[in-house]
């Protein structure tokens, strides 16, 4: 079999196995392993591979199917189902699950998966789902932030039985925290940070750790009205020599004398992390929790709280980190980029904040099937855009009608061209009609096009064939299987804005029936976008 036979059969092998778009390096790769002598021909091979996956890309996903029956090869559709592996000991009907996020940025892909893990357990055993804000520094809690994490689950429809918020709880964690200090467990130091933390990191006691209850108290009270902000901290009395830092007397009560969004100014002191998210879980019943493994070494001591409080232990299932490649998670890298301009804002198409991955064009259950195809493992691994564009294009694919739109415009004349032509909405759902596109002898095509194929017959898909030469030439109407096909437009026409996954903005021209388009289309050629302001005519790139 000759190189564009074999590039054409695994081309459309590769694209009806994915949703119809071939890989162009997984093809090569096929092409190498059926004939390994071509690798000695590798730029030939890929030159020619490169045009036949461009015109299979562009056939519908039904006449890819038609022509792959010519090769004679049967395709059986893997049906893949992932499930959550069960967890011990675990009954239906008593698991209570949490997903505790601080309001202090919009919530990310990263978050997307804790709350999904935690909800889909919950959902599995018949249990109970809590969305928790642990928003215990005013200084970096937010309503705007508040609102934006309960749209974003409400987005992926994961349905919270309860919200329910640390601030509200405020008056237990005092009373905790003065039960820790007439039992002797709990201190108050009046060192400076710098000395806590070069104290915790050699190991050694401060000179108030050893304070009377009495001395404790009185201390305890001038934290709630008399000190100021680093004058004094609340600190657990555990084991400066542990061999987990985190056992080290950490503090667990803070002053932050700012107003807080929900609260206002009734509370100036506010517990830390550890003490935040152990007390709560106790109060609420929480009995088992799926985190990020950035918090794996502080579970000895959220268990430790528990236990002293007399709180039942919550179970806690360590999962990787998540995040794509290159993209920032941190949402003080963020705040700084947006106030440098280096983006558009929480919804740059650059970030996977949730609303930005919604603005772009991505659907909620392509995010959802993507994140348990990621799995609760511990391991770390890449994972990339590509990954999760190809669990959207499943989705969108089906949704999205077809429309053409020109990039960098050339004019052409063609003389002899029909008023109008017809082309189906969606080739794979011809039940949703035509659109009706006009026709001048004014053609447009891109100037890319325009200058790789100069010189060739080329196919205007839909319309005709044309020889693109200086002078250029009807060439008649036959659909011909090796022909370059491209993407056209006519007068008249509109002009249309597209946002790019780069942030930069780059204008194009689309056939008139685009003003009527619904929210997801993919322009022939150039790939997915998301209509985002119809009077605008301002599209986001979703992706190819």
């Amino acid at each position: 079999m000759d190189i564009e036979s074999l590039a054409r059969k695994y081309a459309l092998l590769n694209a009806v196995e994915f949703e119809g778009k071939a890989n162009l390096q997984a093809v090569i790769g096929k092409i190498i392993a059926e004939n390994p002598e071509l690798k000695n021909n590798i730029k030939e091979v890929a030159k020619i591979t490169a045009k036949i996956v461009d015109d299979v890309n562009c056939l519908s996903f039904e006449q890819q199917k038609k022509e792959l029956e010519k090769f004679e090869i049967k395709i059986e559709k893997k049906i893949e189902k992932r499930d959550l592996p069960d967890l011990p000991n675990t009954r239906v009907g008593e698991v209570v699950t949490a997903f505790p996020p601080e309001p202090s940025k919009y919530p990310h892909i990263g978050h997307a998966k804790a709350a999904l893990i935690n909800y889909l357990y919950a959902k599995k055993y018949e249990g109970k789902f809590i969305l928790r804000f642990e928003d215990t520094n005013p200084e970096m809690a937010k309503k705007e932030y508040y609102d934006a994490i309960i749209d974003g689950l409400e987005w992926l429809e994961i349905k919270p039985d309860k919200i329910d918020y640390i601030s509200d709880h405020i008056e237990k964690y005092y009373e905790y925290s003065e039960k820790l200090i007439r039992e002797g467990k709990a201190y108050v130091c009046l060192c400076k940070q710098e000395t806590i933390k070069k104290l915790r990191f050699v190991g050694e006691e401060c000179e108030h750790r050893n304070q009377t209850v009495e001395e404790n108290l009185e201390l305890w009270g001038k934290m709630l009205r008399v000190f100021k902000e680093k004058q004094a901290n609340l600190r657990l009395k555990i084991d400066m020599k542990h061999k987990n830092t985190t056992m080290r007397d950490p503090t667990i009560m803070r002053i932050i004398d700012k107003k807080h969004p929900r609260s206002g100014n009734r509370y100036r002191v506010w517990p830390t992390y550890d003490f935040g998210t152990s007390v709560i879980d106790g109060l609420e019943g929480v009995t088992h929790r799926f985190r990020s493994k950035e918090f794996e070494m502080r579970d000895e001591l959220q268990k430790y709280i528990q236990r002293c409080l007399g709180f039942k232990e919550t179970f806690i299932e360590v999962i990787a980190r998540f995040n794509l490649e290159g993209v920032p998670s941190s949402g003080r890298i963020i705040r700084q980029m947006i106030s440098e301009g280096k983006l558009l804002g929480w919804d740059d198409p650059r970030l996977t904040t949730l609303m930005a991955l919604k603005r772009r064009g991505f659907l909620p259950q392509s995010i959802k099937d993507f994140l348990i195809s990621t799995g609760i493992s511990k391991s770390e691994s890449v994972i990339t855009w590509e990954m999760l564009e190809s669990f959207n294009r499943k989705h969108v694919d089906k949704i999205a009608n077809r429309y053409f739109a020109v990039v960098n415009p050339v004019e052409l004349i063609v003389k002899g061209l029909p008023p109008f032509v017809e082309e189906f909405l969606h080739p794979d759902f011809p039940e949703r009609g035509k659109r009706k596109i006009m026709v001048s002898e004014k053609i447009y095509i891109s100037k890319e096009d325009y200058e790789k194929f100069f010189g060739k017959t080329i196919r205007l898909i839909g319309l005709c064939n044309i020889k693109l030469d200086e002078e250029i030439k009807y060439a008649g109407n036959e659909i011909i299987a090796d022909m370059p096909k491209i993407n056209w437009v006519s007068e008249p026409n509109v002009r249309i804005k597209i946002l790019m996954n780069d942030g930069s903005i780059i204008e194009a021209l689309a056939e008139p029936e685009i003003r009527t388009c619904s929210e997801f289309v993919q322009f022939v050629r150039f790939g997915f976008a998301r209509l985002d302001d119809r009077e605008k005519m301002l599209f986001y790139y979703t992706h190819k």
